[in-house]
């Protein structure tokens, strides 16, 4: 065999020669992107677990006592709920309501006069 006969591989300098180099470049930049994601990740727990720890909450159930907090609240239990629709009353109707009370005996007249002095405040 003579030396001219002799044709070396192409090769890229790095991986398989059967393997282009361009998916080593892209594996390569995945790699990296995923350990980044990983990393932040990590960053993202430790930062709330110290927070929540120096606010004085435990963090490993903080998510179950947020849970029980609002599906004990008031707001959540029927007939409680405040229905938007209903338009709220004018000015001339909530004094019409408190003179109508009075009339009827219901409230005094010092009260009348205060009912209608903080409807006039706003």
């Amino acid at each position: 065999m003579i030396s001219a006969d002799f044709f070396p591989p192409d090769d890229s300098g790095f991986g398989s020669p059967s393997v282009p180099a361009e998916f080593s470049v892209v594996f390569a930049l995945f790699a990296i992107v995923v350990v980044a994601g990983i990393g932040f990740s990590i960053y993202v727990g430790v930062r709330k677990y110290a927070i929540l720890k120096q606010a004085g909450h435990d963090p490993l159930t903080v998510d179950a006592a947020l849970a029980a907090k609002v599906l004990n609240s008031d707001l959540l239990r029927p007939g409680t709920a405040v229905d938007d629709a209903a338009p709220a009353k004018s000015l001339e109707e909530r004094l019409s309501d408190v003179d109508s009370l009075h009339a009827r005996g219901v409230i005094s007249d010092d009260e009348r006069a205060a009912a209608r002095a903080s409807i006039l405040r706003g």
